[in-house]
């Protein structure tokens, strides 16, 4: 069955363009310019014998409104109405998981050859998912970012207690010496190291030096000594 697109783009030479790419796929019943979302209802309401066709929307992912608080909730509710394919705007990056979380499958830059556009949009009217190599490789930078910062908060997270074991674990200090640092038993530190690699998700001694390093724990703890004094963090084992 053939779908009709809609193109929400302000940059009209740039709609014009994918027009020409529209009318060359004989699955796809011709396109209409819009410049904002907000045209969009008018433009369903205006001609409702176009409603029989599956609607395609190909939108500039700047013209969502990301600063208010119901601009995924107007994301998804879109879905429910038609495909969506984004064009992303490199100025949106740190939006481009808000999108994908929201079911966002499609998604390519403005800089993609005729031949990947073509491609996007066939996914899209087939609802599968497309990212353009740019955007695939967005994607996988951000996911090695984000697992970065949502280990440096597991780290920060720690008490002050068990930052000390960790960058004193960093300095090759054996669990004896640490538990006389700060009056307790050797047992004790290494319950708190058992449990630091439980919560760290890591398997040895190794791999928590790797997350002090990682987090940027050690390099704060050589620049701030004063934050990890031991008087601090004697006697205050939760264990």
């Amino acid at each position: 069955m053939q779908s009709q697109v809609i193109l929400c783009d302000q940059q009209n030479v740039y709609a014009m363009g994918c027009g020409l790419l529209i009318k060359d796929n004989p699955m796809l019943m011709g396109y209409h310019i819009i410049k904002s979302l907000k045209e969009l209802d008018g433009f369903m309401a205006k001609d409702k014998n176009q409603q029989a066709l599956p609607l395609l929307l190909v939108v500039d992912s700047s013209l969502f409104d990301y600063g208010h608080s119901d601009a995924m909730a107007q994301i998804n509710a879109l879905r429910k109405k038609m495909s969506i394919m984004v064009i992303f705007n490199e100025q949106d990056d740190a939006h481009l998981y808000q999108l994908i979380d929201n079911g966002i499958s499609v998604v390519i830059s403005r800089n993609v050859t005729k031949q990947e556009w073509s491609k996007a949009l066939e996914m899209t009217r087939l609802n599968k998912i497309y990212f353009c190599p740019i955007i695939a490789d967005k994607l996988f930078s951000m996911a090695h970012h984000m697992e970065k910062i949502k280990l440096t908060q597991k780290v920060h997270q720690l008490h002050t207690y068990d930052k000390y074991i960790l960058v004193r674990i960093c300095e090759e200090a054996s669990s004896k010496q640490i538990a006389y640092e700060v009056g307790h038993s050797k047992r004790t530190v290494e319950g708190h190291r058992t449990k630091m690699m439980q919560k760290l998700e890591v398997k040895n001694l190794a791999g928590l030096v790797k997350v002090a390093f990682i987090s940027k724990l050690y390099d704060h703890y050589l620049v701030n000594p004063g934050l990890y004094d031991i008087t601090s963090c004697a006697k205050t084992s939760s264990l």
